[in-house]
């Protein structure tokens, strides 16, 4: 395995393998939303629907994953200080998440008022993923988290 996957086999832990999953998809969630408003097209909105759904599931394995990996990081000082951020964030998007899947479940056919509630959801979670992942790149590339130094 480790001649086959050397990077993999250096891993300290499996959260960055997943993390990328729920940005790629909350990201495309919101892209094809505001499609759907701009060309009124319900098919649309069920795709951005099927983009959050698999988002809030990855979402989901990249928290697990990302608090199994927190025992990697110095109980105190900055890098803690920079993971507790991330880790608010991150929940609060999930919560986002997780709760804008429920109204796109419950509710497929959106009114235009509602609609552009939707959108603002997804924008609000979409800035909490930039933000958020953006400490989450802070912990690796500036406080080397679990990250194998030569």
């Amino acid at each position: 395995m480790e001649t086959v996957f050397p990077g993999l086999h250096a891993m300290q832990n499996v959260h960055p393998l997943l993390v990328h999953f729920p940005i790629a998809f909350w990201l495309a969630a919101l892209l094809f939303e505001i499609f759907s408003a701009v060309r009124s097209n319900e098919d649309w909105h069920r795709n951005a629907a099927r983009f959050l759904y698999l988002g809030t599931v990855f979402g989901i394995a990249a928290a697990i994953t990302g608090w199994l990996a927190q025992k990697l990081v110095p109980p105190s000082g900055d890098a803690h200080a920079v993971l507790e951020t991330h880790e608010t964030l991150m929940l609060v998007a999930l919560t986002a998440s997780g709760w804008l899947s429920l109204i796109a479940l419950l509710r497929p056919r959106l009114s235009s008022a509602q609609q552009k509630w939707f959108l603002a959801g997804l924008v609000v979670l979409a800035l909490l993923t930039v933000f958020g992942s953006d400490r989450g790149a802070e912990l690796v590339y500036r406080y080397a988290t679990s990250v194998r130094l030569p």
